[in-house]
């Protein structure tokens, strides 16, 4: 059974920092200062084949890869698993081994803002502007959706056990009135973490949040989850019983993160 610190790695390699994608392409702003940047950015942890993310940025906007690079521009290189759970998880004084730090300099320097963008995914970063209040809500749904997936392809004994339990069935994480919205579709072991709504056919539970405040609220843990359905910050359509198991699962994550 993979321990958990390779679990939580892998969901930061794949789920997180996947997420820069988002940062870029939903603020103007960013999208034209990234414009024109073309450089291929790896982070890996040492010695292993698997914990391995690519950034390969094709005018501004990066495409990921989950196989190691032959040369890339640069390559944040960290020691150990725990390593890069810590540094993600907002201990910054857990530093990587940067290669092309002096030679990319510039790189280096393009990166360094989306790694702290995605500092907003942390329970402390609470930002008062309606707009980023709503984009921490969406990278903590594409957080999870997409953390949860990886979680079980990782082999997370627990989690693995409920979806090989599990018929062709989705879970979605919706925001009112408007989204934004995720979901993760299992089947018999295998899970597919997706981006808005499923629209094929009713999910098999729906965790419906009243508001983008109600979402943060229960998402960082200021409210559990059952205090949040009494006090309609959440209401979760479907199977109480798979949706008390899925909030168990949610928790586990956030608890490796706030541990790392």
């Amino acid at each position: 059974m993979p321990d958990d610190k390779y679990v939580l790695a892998r969901i930061m390699l794949r789920a997180a920092i996947p997420l820069t994608k988002v940062l870029i392409e939903d603020d103007p702003k960013m999208r034209e200062k990234y414009r024109g940047f073309d450089k291929v950015v790896q982070f890996e942890v040492k010695g292993s084949d698997d914990l391995v993310t690519v950034l390969n940025f094709v005018d501004g906007i990066p495409e990921f890869s989950f196989k190691r690079h032959e040369n890339p521009d640069v390559n944040f290189v960290f020691k150990s698993a725990s390593h890069i759970n810590k540094f993600l998880g907002g201990k910054i004084t857990i530093l990587p081994k940067i290669e092309g730090f002096f030679s990319e300099f510039g790189t280096v320097m393009k990166v360094v803002p989306l790694l702290l963008g995605l500092t907003l995914l942390l329970p402390n970063k609470k930002p008062k502007d309606p707009i980023k209040r709503k984009l921490k809500v969406k990278l903590l749904f594409y957080m999870l959706s997409s953390g949860l997936s990886q979680m079980n392809k990782a082999g997370d004994e627990e989690f693995k056990e409920f979806t090989e339990k599990m018929p062709d069935r989705v879970i979605q994480w919706t925001c009112l009135p408007d989204g934004p919205n995720a979901y993760i579709r299992i089947k018999r072991g295998k899970t597919k973490a997706g981006r808005g709504s499923y629209t094929r056919r009713k999910p098999f539970i729906d965790m419906q949040f009243e508001s983008v405040d109600s979402a943060i609220k229960v998402l960082t843990n200021e409210v559990d989850l059952i205090d949040a359905v009494k006090e309609g910050y959440l209401t979760q359509i479907g199977s109480p019983e798979y949706g008390a198991k899925l909030g168990s699962y949610m928790l586990k994550i956030d608890q490796w993160i706030r541990e790392a």
